[in-house]
């Protein structure tokens, strides 16, 4: 989706990247949920999430996410997430909250290695 955001500020642009990390970039999502032209969403966050049926499960969490990140009006269910979302939809989420957060995974790589220092699990974070 091309975004010509004239006055986004730095943390609207931040929000953006974020979220189009987490729709891994779809533009179907992305103009689902935003106006093209002003730093804001497409409609009230929750007429998108009523509308957001149109949707799979699978997307409707994600737009659910991204509604979170955005305004805090999403009311995503993690449970929701931990029974519908598959490995690459979880990828794309964590992704997303460590450029909104802006988070350091070597650090969390340290903290999960001095819990369990000799397990190594392909599941974990790189």
């Amino acid at each position: 989706m091309k975004i010509n955001w004239q006055n986004a500020s730095n943390q609207e642009q931040k929000l953006f990247e974020g979220i189009s990390i987490l729709t891994d970039h779809r533009r179907d999502l992305l103009e689902f949920l935003f106006d093209p032209k002003t730093p804001r969403l497409r409609k009230r966050a929750g007429i998108i999430r009523e509308d957001s049926w149109l949707f799979s499960d699978g997307d409707r969490l994600i737009i659910q996410a991204a509604l979170d990140f955005w305004s805090g009006a999403g009311h995503l269910a993690l449970w929701e997430c931990i029974e519908i979302w598959d490995n690459e939809e979880w990828t794309h989420f964590l992704a997303a909250v460590t450029v909104i957060k802006v988070i350091d995974l070597q650090k969390i790589r340290l903290k999960t290695e001095r819990i369990d220092p000799g397990v190594k699990d392909n599941n974990r974070l790189p």
